[in-house]
């Protein structure tokens, strides 16, 4: 969406639900039912969507008000449960699509790209804290990342999305910002170690990439062991984004 005065394109800011006003005639069923919405949080009728953006050129701020806004909720939930299904492969696919989804609608609503949103990730250090503490005090998701450190030591994650026959290793490890860094010299493709979130977010999107973009093959050992191991520590990560979901568990 571009500004209507300067053409610039607009940046999504905010995406919200809020309360109609209730009007001064409004008849005391009606006030009952606006003050009941009001505190179950569930606004119903009275509900409208306001989505923000901002123009950097003009230094301003739009609105725009719709009378429902689509909730994207219910797909992220139904993404992360049909991951459950299935083999690895197509589980981490739908674990991908909850996850990317909740990325781009609830944790960085500014992202002007998926590259963009994962390095918002990346400085998430209220999500990293509670992951890393998830990952010392499950064993089971502890042991899963030092099998992930061991095999990319010994094999680093290649890229295969930009050339199949000759894969090379992102500049984007070790990196938080919003643009790779030439003059990191620091060894890529490689997780250090059980607290590190930003090169664990890239190994999501780095399998990702590559089986995406036809760069993983379910014939070999090695593929399946990435795969398997993006999907449940993935999923772990998930687990916990789904819980702050208000009524995600409803009936799951």
């Amino acid at each position: 969406m571009k500004c209507e005065h300067c053409g610039h394109g607009l940046i999504k800011t905010d995406r919200r639900e809020e309360m109609t006003e209730l009007d001064d005639d409004a008849t005391e069923g009606q006030i009952a039912d606006f003050f009941a919405a009001e505190l179950s949080g569930d606004y119903g009728a009275w509900g409208i969507g306001i989505i923000e953006y901002y123009c950097s050129r003009c230094d301003m701020t739009f609105e725009f008000i719709s009378d429902e806004l689509q909730s994207y909720n219910p797909l992220i939930i139904e993404w992360h449960k049909k991951a459950k299904l299935g083999d690895y492969f197509s589980r981490f696919v739908f674990e991908y699509l909850a996850f990317i989804a909740n990325l781009k609608n609830h944790i960085c609503i500014s992202a002007k790209s998926d590259r963009h949103a994962i390095q918002h990730l990346k400085r998430d250090s209220a999500r990293e804290i509670r992951y890393i503490k998830l990952v010392m005090d499950n064993k089971l998701l502890r042991d899963m990342w030092v099998s992930v450190i061991k095999e990319l030591d010994s094999n680093p994650l290649h890229n295969t999305s930009h050339d199949l026959d000759f894969p090379a290793i992102d500049g984007w490890w070790n990196n938080i910002g919003d643009h790779i860094d030439k003059s990191n010299n620091s060894r890529k493709g490689v997780v250090i170690s059980l607290s590190d979130w930003g090169n664990m977010v890239e190994f999501w999107y780095g399998v990702r990439n590559n089986l995406f973009h036809g760069g993983k093959d379910p014939n070999i050992q090695r593929d399946c062991f990435l795969v398997e191991r993006a999907y449940r520590t993935l999923a772990a990560f998930m687990e916990n984004e789904i819980m702050s979901i208000p009524s995600a568990y409803k009936g799951f």
